[in-house]
């Protein structure tokens, strides 16, 4: 009985360790984010979004966006933004869609804005319909005219990605 409870353990051991080495980085950066270890999860997530992750680079987008980890940056945040939307990932999408309503980073435009929402609804991210409703109501004419041109032009020259 005594042999068998360090056995149990190195065995236990070794389950939660080849776990672990199989763990999605992805994964394993969101829950250190989630759980207010910032540092952590950019470490992951940096070189990640270096070599093309479109989540990673929404992921670094946001804690720019929200000075999570790092100190608040529209710029870095609109760059991250920009790469992760154009892979077609709607989160970013969705917050470059909002970069452009409150003009942080860029000149406000609401025909950017209201695009950018539309297609992250489009890709499936469902919280992007208040925001294209909420830029819809303070469009002018031109502005959905742009608007409209911007969406198709996006899905004419992007692969669409759900």
């Amino acid at each position: 009985m005594r042999n068998l409870v360090p056995t149990a353990l190195a065995a236990l051991l070794a389950l939660t360790l080849s776990t672990v080495a199989r763990a999605d980085p992805f994964e394993t950066a969101l829950n250190a984010f989630n759980a207010a270890d910032y540092a952590t999860a950019f470490s992951i997530w940096w070189p990640l979004a270096r070599g093309g992750d479109p989540k990673s680079e929404a992921s670094l987008g946001f804690m720019y966006y929200a000075g999570k980890g790092v100190q608040r940056d529209d710029q870095r945040a609109l760059f991250w933004f920009r790469r992760a939307a154009d892979a077609g990932q709607p989160t970013a999408q969705f917050y470059l869609g909002m970069e452009y309503f409150y003009g942080r980073g860029v000149p406000r435009d609401l025909a950017q804005a209201y695009s950018w929402c539309d297609i992250a609804l489009t890709n499936g991210y469902s919280e992007s319909l208040s925001c294209r409703d909420t830029v819809a109501r303070q469009m002018s004419s031109d502005d959905r005219r742009r608007a409209a041109q911007l969406t198709v032009e996006f899905f004419r020259t992007h692969e669409f990605r759900n």
